[in-house]
């Protein structure tokens, strides 16, 4: 039986990697028609390399064949501390170290590269609030922090648990519960300053590390 590019779309659309045993199993056909679609599939460009793995191109796909994917999101799961502002930060909200227009401006042209959304993980989220008609119970610094990000067009969308025993393993939570809402998280990293709670979880690779000391996020930061 021969299949069409489309309907291997179709059938392993769901799939987090496509590769040759894949669709030799689930279409199912012999590993040579298996090789012949997979090899189509990259000369169209509806299969691409991304981060070792091979994945769908699911914005050329849904452009060109009409088909759609589940609702899907990318992250920034950012720290405040070491990446908005550093040892030098010269502004300051209430007693603690305010942040930085320069840097703020680095993380616009992360989201502006990658349309992600940015997830809080600093100590900063305790007194932040998603939910619009919380917005007045904010601390100031909280209020501070989403006033001085939205001079610049970026937003908060979330932040991780407020109990998480971890940033690590906050991060790991938040992606659960997206994905049990049926939204796949299609590619995150993680800005921070500190690296010891994201070993355990194994998260390191998608760790962007900055240096409170070392002037926190820079234009290098943003190239990775």
């Amino acid at each position: 039986m021969t299949f069409t590019i489309k309907e291997v779309i179709e059938k392993l659309k769901d799939e987090k990697e496509i590769s040759i045993s894949l669709i030799q199993r689930e279409m199912p056909t012999g590993f040579i028609q298996a090789g012949r679609l997979f090899e189509e599939l990259q000369d169209n460009q509806y299969v691409i390399k991304k981060n070792n793995k091979y994945v769908f191109n699911k914005d050329k796909i849904s452009d060109e064949l009409g088909i759609t994917f589940r609702p899907s999101v990318k992250l920034i799961f950012l720290d405040i501390d070491g990446v908005l502002n550093c040892s030098t930060t010269k502004d300051r909200c209430l007693f603690y170290t305010g942040v930085e227009d320069k840097k703020i401006g680095f993380l616009r042209q992360i989201v502006d590269a990658t349309k992600a959304k940015i997830v809080l993980v600093s100590t900063w989220r305790y007194t932040w609030y998603k939910d619009p008609n919380l917005k007045s119970q904010q601390d100031e610094l909280a209020t501070y922090l989403d006033e001085r990000l939205a001079k610049q067009g970026l937003s908060i969308f979330d932040k991780i648990d407020d109990e998480a025993i971890s940033r690590g393993k906050g991060v790991l939570d938040y992606i659960s519960v997206l994905n049990s809402r049926d939204i796949e998280v299609d590619d995150f990293v993680i800005l921070d300053d500190e690296f010891s709670d994201y070993i355990e979880p194994r998260l390191l690779r998608y760790l962007v590390q900055t240096s409170y000391g070392a002037g926190g996020l820079k234009q290098k930061h943003v190239s990775k």
